[in-house]
C-alpha cells in the first residue's frame, strides 16, 4: 500500500514540477515584456529633400542595452499641407503653415509612450495649433518635443500615425533631424514562447483530469479490493479457526504459521501481494485434516504406522478440498507439499531440495517451528535453544537450509518470539 501510495504522490509532484516549470517561463516572458516598457529607445533621422520632405533614417537605432542595429524599423515624413502670409509687407511679415507628420512603424513592435523630438532652422516660431487629438508640446532654443494623448499614444506593429501642427515663423521650413523616443511592446500573444507555452499548459491540463481519473478509479478499486480482502481474510481464518478446533492440542496453529510463513517470505523478498497470498496458504495448509478421525488427532500416544498413513493422507485430502479453488496461486502445493523433506525423505510424493515448490519449503518450517513451540497431547513445547538447535541441525535434511536459516536469524534478533528458554 506504501508503495502505491508513493507512486501517487511522486506522480503528483511530477505534475507540480511541470506546472511551476510552465508558469515560470510566463513569468519570464511576462517580465521581458514589461522591461521593454521601462527601458526607452532612441531612434534618430535626417530629413532627406523630396517631393513630400519624407524622412530616412540615416542614424543607427541605440536601444537601452546598449546595442546598435541600421534597420529602417520606422520613418517619418513630414509635408506642407498649406501655408499663407501673414501681414504681408507689413512690420510681421511672417508665414503660417500647416506641417503634416507621418510615424511609419516597420517593427514587429508595437511604440508606445512615444514623443517626437524636432529640430527647427530657427528660433523664431509659435505653435498656433495641433491636429488629431491633443498634444502637449513643449519649444526650447531650436527644438520642439510633441507627446501625443493617450488615445494616440500606442503606433502599432506596422501602422502609421499622422499628426499635424500650425506653425508661424519667419519662413517656410524644411525640417533636418527628426528623434523619436519611446518604448516598444509586443502583446504577450504575439510572442510564439507564449502559444508554446499555452498548448504545454492544455497538454498539462488534460494530463493531470485524466490522472486524477486514473487516482479516482484506483481508489474505488482499492476500497472494494480491500473489503474483498477483508473478506477472504475473515473467511479463511474462520475456516482456519474450525479446522484448528477439530485438534485440542493446536489450537490457533493455523495462524500462527500464517504469520511465520509471511515473515519468510518478507525476508525472501516477495511482493506485498505474494506475502498476503502465502499467508492465506498458511491459514489452510491443513485443511485435510477435516477428514482425519478426532481419535487419531488426540491420540496421545504414538500412533501406529496404519494411524500414521490416515495421518500423511490430510495432505492429499487437502488437494481434493482445494481442487477447484485456483484464486491464490501455490495453494495447491502449499497443501500437498508442506510435509517433504529436503533430503527426499517426506510424503507424500517424496520430493527433495528445489523440486519441492517454494511455498511448500517456506509452510514446511513455519509447520514445523510452530509444531516445536507449541504443547501437543505427546509433549511439551520445546525450548528457545532447543528450537534453535533442531533447526540448526536439520539444515538441508528436513529443511530448506537458506529458509532455516532464515527463521534461525528472526529467532535470534527477537523477530520470532519461541520457547521460554535462553540461549
Amino acid at each position: 500500500m506504501r508503495i502505491r501510495y508513493s507512486k501517487d504522490l511522486r506522480g503528483m509532484m511530477i505534475f507540480a514540477v511541470i506546472l511551476l516549470g510552465l508558469l515560470a517561463g510566463l513569468g519570464a516572458l511576462q517580465t521581458s515584456i514589461r522591461s521593454n516598457l521601462k527601458n526607452p529607445f532612441t531612434y534618430s533621422m535626417r530629413l532627406e529633400e523630396t517631393d513630400q520632405k519624407n524622412l530616412r533614417s540615416s542614424q543607427d537605432i541605440e536601444d537601452h542595452d546598449g546595442s546598435v542595429r541600421s534597420e529602417d524599423e520606422y520613418t517619418y515624413n513630414v509635408s506642407i499641407s498649406k501655408h499663407w502670409l501673414n501681414d504681408p509687407g507689413g512690420p510681421l511679415e511672417n508665414y503660417g503653415a500647416q506641417y503634416d507628420n507621418t510615424i511609419e512603424n516597420h517593427s514587429d513592435y508595437d511604440i508606445v509612450n512615444w514623443s517626437v523630438v524636432i529640430a527647427v532652422p530657427e528660433r523664431n516660431i509659435t505653435i498656433d495649433s495641433c491636429w488629431n487629438g491633443e498634444w502637449d508640446y513643449d519649444k526650447q532654443a531650436d527644438i520642439i518635443t510633441f507627446t501625443p494623448e493617450e488615445r494616440i499614444a500606442t503606433i502599432g506593429a506596422g501602422e502609421s500615425q499622422t499628426f499635424g501642427a500650425v506653425l508661424i515663423s519667419n519662413e517656410l521650413m524644411d525640417f533636418e533631424n527628426v528623434t523619436i523616443t519611446g518604448c516598444r511592446y509586443k502583446p504577450i500573444t504575439k510572442y510564439f514562447l507564449f502559444w508554446l507555452i499555452l498548448i504545454a499548459l492544455v497538454a498539462w491540463a488534460t494530463a493531470m483530469i485524466a490522472f486524477l481519473m486514473y487516482l479516482y478509479r484506483e481508489e474505488v478499486h482499492r476500497k472494494n479490493s480491500d473489503k474483498l480482502n477483508n473478506v477472504i481474510s475473515q473467511t479463511m481464518s474462520t475456516f482456519a479457526n474450525f479446522i484448528d478446533t477439530k485438534d485440542q492440542y493446536t489450537k490457533g496453529h493455523s495462524t500462527r504459521v500464517s504469520y511465520y510463513a509471511q515473515k519468510i517470505a518478507e525476508k525472501i523478498g516477495m511482493s506485498e501481494e505474494e506475502v498476503r497470498d502465502i499467508g492465506y496458504i498458511g491459514l489452510l495448509h491443513d485443511c485435510g485434516k477435516l477428514a482425519i478421525p478426532g481419535e487419531i488427532l488426540n491420540k496421545p500416544g504414538k500412533l501406529t504406522e496404519e494411524e500414521f498413513d490416515i495421518m500423511r493422507s490430510h495432505t492429499t485430502n487437502g488437494e481434493r478440498v482445494l481442487t477447484e479453488f485456483t484464486a491464490i496461486d501455490g495453494i495447491i502445493d502449499g497443501v500437498l507439499y508442506h510435509h517433504e523433506r529436503y533430503d527426499g525423505k517426506g510424503y507424500m510424493a517424496g520430493l527433495a531440495g528445489k523440486d519441492i515448490p517454494l511455498v511448500a519449503r517456506i509452510i514446511g518450517v513455519a509447520d514445523a517451528l510452530d509444531a516445536m513451540s507449541s504443547d501437543r497431547c505427546y509433549r511439551d513445547h520445546l525450548t528457545r535453544e532447543v528450537i534453535l538447535s533442531e533447526l540448526e541441525k536439520n539444515k538441508g535434511a528436513q529443511f530448506d537450509p537458506e529458509i532455516a536459516q532464515i527463521m534461525i536469524d528472526m529467532i535470534k534478533s527477537g523477530e520470532v518470539f519461541v520457547g521460554d528458554g535462553e540461549d
